[in-house]
């Protein structure tokens, strides 16, 4: 049975996520190595745990287009964390971060709410 089209979107968003993070750890481990790094093992430590943390929600992102519904769970609370960093980004100026942070994040959250919400019924086919 294919995974409904709002848990489609919630993990394509999850998966731009974990893109996005491993991105900024390969990028961030690449610049360490670079000159202007007041703390080269900082810089190196924050890369590999953007690589790492990335390379878990991609994984997350994957069991939702699987439909288990044991991944939601740690999806929401990944979800619910960004909220108050998009919004303290807002608070600070940085409206290019903190919008989309926060726009993914509802996204998210609304697609996963809408897949809960679906319960087949007795008079489906296939079920």
């Amino acid at each position: 049975m294919a995974a409904p089209r709002a848990l489609t979107v919630a993990a394509a968003l999850v998966a731009a996520e974990g893109l996005l993070l491993v991105g900024l750890g390969a990028f961030q481990v690449i610049r360490g190595f670079g000159n202007g790094i007041d703390d080269l093992a900082r810089a190196e430590f924050g890369g590999v745990l953007s690589l790492g943390c990335g390379l878990v929600v991609l994984v997350l992102a994957r069991t939702l287009v699987v439909n288990r519904a044991a991944t939601k769970s740690p999806v929401i609370v990944i979800q619910l964390l960004c909220v108050p960093v998009g919004a303290a980004m807002i608070q600070n100026g940085l409206y290019a971060y903190g919008i989309p942070l926060l726009v993914v994040a509802v996204a998210v959250i609304a697609a996963l709410a809408a897949t809960g919400l679906h319960r087949p019924s007795d008079n489906d086919p296939g079920t």
